[in-house]
C-alpha cells in the first residue's frame, strides 16, 4: 500500500477515477495503480459467469405402499444393507420353522398310525374287565372332585392344548407375511430414483 504522497497528482489520473482510502488513511492499491471501483465493476460485468448454487449430496426418492421418502446416498446404502439383512434373517427363520414343522408332522403321523393300529385291535374280555375295574376305582377315589366338576358344568371348561402343528403353521404364516413386507421394502429401495 502506498501513502497519499506516492500517488500521482490529480491531473494524471483518468477522469472519473476516485481514490479509495482505507481507515488508516492509505490509498487502496490494485497492483501499481490505485484501486478503481468503477473499473472493477465494469470488469466484473464483462467477465461474470453465473454458476448457480452448489448442490449437496445427491438425494434419492423411495416410493412404497407406506408413502414416499427422500434419502441421501449414505442413508440409502444403509437402508439397502439393513433390508437385505432383514430379508436374509426372515428367510433363515422361515427355513428353521419349516424344518421344525416337517419334524412335528412326522411325529404326529407316527402317533396317529400307532393309535390307529391300537384301535384296530379289538380288546379282549380280560382287557375290558381290567378297564372297568380301573374306572370304578378312579370314580370311588375321586368322587368329590367329579361331583364338583359335574355341578360346575359349562362354567369352567378346561382349555384344550392347541395342536402344535397348527400353532407352528400359524407362526409360519405370520413369518411369510413379514417376509413379503421385507421383500417389498427391499425392492422399493432397489428401485430408488435420483431426485433433483
Amino acid at each position: 500500500m502506498l501513502s497519499l504522497e506516492s500517488v500521482p497528482p490529480m491531473g494524471t489520473l483518468p477522469a472519473g477515477v476516485s481514490l479509495m482510502k482505507l481507515p488508516d488513511g492509505t490509498i487502496l492499491m490494485h497492483g501499481r495503480a490505485p484501486y478503481d471501483p468503477v473499473k472493477a465493476h465494469e470488469y466484473y460485468l464483462r467477465t461474470r459467469e453465473l454458476k448457480g448454487r452448489r448442490k449437496g449430496s445427491p438425494r434419492f426418492t423411495v416410493s412404497s405402499r407406506s408413502g414416499t421418502i427422500e434419502l441421501t446416498a449414505r442413508e440409502l446404502t444403509e437402508q439397502r444393507a439393513y433390508a437385505a439383512k432383514r430379508v436374509n434373517d426372515i428367510k433363515n427363520r422361515l427355513a428353521e420353522l419349516s424344518s421344525r414343522l416337517s419334524v412335528l408332522r412326522a411325529e404326529a403321523n407316527a402317533k396317529e398310525s400307532k393309535s390307529k393300529r391300537k384301535a384296530r385291535k379289538s380288546p379282549t374280555a380280560a382287557d375290558k374287565s381290567k378297564a372297568a375295574r380301573e374306572s370304578k376305582q378312579y370314580r370311588q377315589k375321586h368322587r368329590q372332585t367329579l361331583t364338583t366338576k359335574r355341578k360346575r358344568g359349562s362354567k369352567t371348561r378346561s382349555r384344550s392344548k392347541a395342536d402344535p402343528v397348527a400353532r407352528l403353521e400359524e407362526r409360519i404364516a405370520t413369518v411369510k407375511v413379514s417376509l413379503m413386507d421385507a421383500v417389498a421394502r427391499q425392492r422399493a429401495l432397489a428401485s430408488a430414483t435420483r431426485s433433483n
